[in-house]
């Protein structure tokens, strides 16, 4: 179909760009058509010209509809056999038994995160279209009789995710290794199995109930996929993790429904735990004995995840066609929720600096605020989890890194994991600028020169010495356009962060400007020179830096305007940065250079 759609589209474009044959037809004929023979060419141009635009469209249309059709299949559930139950079950019973201390370990990570987790450090470093993420974690763990490994979960994958470049080192930079997928599944058998021993009448074996009850859990973990099929997750509209997790919540009050526990607690860590294994795959870190030292663990894991663009609006398809980087980034704060202290720093180029950082709600957009605490979302209109509160009971606290012409933003966050409910879905929006002079201040030189050369030969034209310099005036107007090409297509390329919008309009102005004068003056004929009249009595024509011809005085207003705003634009940034390199932190010592 585009190939019909090219050969029809062809001829018309020719039809339309050419002149003389309709109007060669109408002269042979003569009479009235001779006569409107210019008016009816004319309109037939036109009329191809808006076929061939249109057939045009409708290509662009079905090419971008192609190019932008990802065949996104939904993964079906996939239940776990008979004998895979049976075997976890086994599993549960026979492979971790001499384990109890480490896996009752792990069962408490998986239900509450950020009880262990005393601190987390998390770096972000932009590299092209990827993201690199570097998280250090430090556990602070209870006195343990095990004199095995430790199966600590690091990172909490959705169920078909991968994670890309993934590394987990110790404390020592050795890698650690993982468990996998059947082994972290035997694990959490393991952790079930000790979850619901607790309610047993003997503490080694379980009841009918209660195994009946494992069983139909077991389930539910070992699912791959989501929990929902096909035709549900895709009247989700997106929200298919929400989904799946209602309907393991409903799953599990039919299956925990005649189950006695003794206590409400008792319920809440069951179904936390199986809620939380039913739509992630944990990656369990082996911690061999050694790496406990006075019952801390220090793990960092490395991953690479490839972020979305956020935005939709004119100027970010402009910054786009302009080849240009964008200039901010948000980050989501999630891991805060999985550790008492929790410390982030996001990463920029050498030559950038900090313009804007604020931490914001990522629905509602609204600054976060200390007296803030967490809620459960009403609904799918309003799906903040945040609402105000007393400022003295919140009971965690945030500090942002003061922007100080630095190249990256530093957040620290504690007591967010304490949180009942959580408050989700925060996120720091930080916005990076370059260091001057960059790309602002090439700009401003390439305007200047454009400048200075276009008036040089405004007013050379009007002399009768213009004729005699031949075409170095056109080489000398060309290399403005050649610098502002060579300074808008180069630069940071190699990072995600970066470009300035302003500089690059700058620059193609200037180019364009430089162009359009080199045009002007090769098709300005040597006898066509303005001359300065002779005659006193005639008034002098208007004349702008000397310059009288009025396609003259445009190209170098325009290109003085241009001149004045960047120029204007790079002196407030230099003033502006000079001023954030001059903060001091209050009460604190620092270095200082000159």
């Amino acid at each position: 179909m585009n190939l019909i759609i090219c050969v029809v589209a062809a001829p018309l474009v020719i039809l339309a760009g050419s002149t003389g044959w309709l109007r060669h037809q109408f002269d042979a004929q003569g009479g009235w058509l001779a006569t409107h023979g210019d008016w009816l060419e004319g309109a037939a141009r036109l009329f191809f010209l808006v076929l061939a635009v249109g057939i045009a469209l409708l290509m662009f249309g079905r090419l971008r509809e192609r190019l932008a059709g990802e065949t996104k299949v939904v993964e079906t559930p996939v239940l776990p056999s008979i004998s895979t139950l049976r075997r976890l079950q086994a599993a549960a019973v026979d492979g971790y038994q001499q384990d109890a201390d480490a896996v009752a370990l792990f069962v408490e990570l998986i239900v509450d995160p950020g009880k262990f987790r005393s601190r987390l450090t998390e770096a972000i470093d932009h590299d092209e279209r990827a993201v690199v993420q570097q998280v250090t974690v430090s556990f602070s763990l209870p006195l343990l009789d095990a004199d095995g490994p430790l199966y600590l979960p690091v990172l909490q994958p959705l169920k078909g995710e991968l994670v890309d470049n993934f590394h987990i080192r110790s404390a020592a930079g050795d890698s650690l290794t993982t468990l996998s997928y059947e082994e972290s599944v035997q694990l959490a058998a393991a952790g079930l199995r000790l979850l619901l021993a607790r309610m047993a009448p003997k503490a080694t074996e379980l009841d009918e109930a209660l195994r009946l009850a494992e069983w139909a859990l077991l389930q539910i973990i070992a699912t791959r996929g989501p929990q929902v099929s096909p035709s549900e997750a895709a009247a989700a509209n997106g929200n298919i993790w929400d989904l799946c997790a209602e309907v393991a919540e409903e799953k599990m009050d039919a299956i925990l429904d005649g189950i006695a526990f003794p206590d409400d607690e008792s319920q809440r860590c069951v179904r936390k735990y199986v809620a939380a294994l039913s739509s992630s795959y944990p990656i369990i870190a082996v911690v061999p004995p050694a790496e406990l030292v006075s019952r801390r663990v220090l793990v960092k894991y490395e991953r690479t995840y490839i972020p979305s663009s956020l935005t939709a609006t004119w100027r970010g398809l402009l910054r786009l066609g302009l080849g240009l980087r964008p200039d901010q980034v948000a980050v989501p704060l999630d891991l805060a929720l999985t550790a008492d202290s929790y410390h982030l720093r996001v990463n920029a180029p050498a030559n950038k600096y900090v313009l804007k950082q604020v931490l914001q709600c990522r629905h509602c957009e609204s600054l976060v605020e200390r007296n803030w605490r967490g809620r459960r979302p009403i609904g799918k209109t309003d799906r903040c989890a945040h609402e105000s509160g007393h400022a003295t009971q919140s009971g965690h606290h945030f500090r942002v890194r003061r922007k100080r012409g630095q190249n990256f933003v530093h957040v620290y966050l504690r007591g967010y994991a304490r949180q009942s409910p959580k408050m989700r879905d925060l996120a720091l929006l930080a916005r990076f600028k370059e260091t001057p002079p960059g790309a602002r201040g090439r700009a401003a030189v390439t305007a200047l020169a454009t400048t200075l050369l276009v008036a040089v030969v405004g007013n050379l034209v009007n002399t009768p010495q213009g004729a005699q310099v031949g075409g170095l005036p056109a080489l000398m107007l060309a290399l403005p356009a050649i610098a502002a090409s060579w300074f808008g297509m180069t630069g940071d390329r190699e990072t995600l962060v970066g470009g300035s919008l302003l500089a690059r309009l700058s620059l193609i102005t200037s180019g364009i400007v430089s162009v359009a004068a080199v045009v002007l003056y090769l098709g300005t004929s040597s006898t066509g020179a303005t001359t300065t009249t002779q005659n006193d009595d005639v008034p002098a024509p208007l004349t702008f830096v000397g310059i009288t011809d009025w396609r003259w005085i445009t190209l170098c207003a325009l290109s003085a305007l241009n001149l004045i705003y960047i120029s204007y634009r790079f002196s407030l940034k230099l003033v502006h940065y000079n001023d954030l390199i001059k903060r001091k932190d209050l009460g604190a010592g620092e270095f200082a250079w000159r």
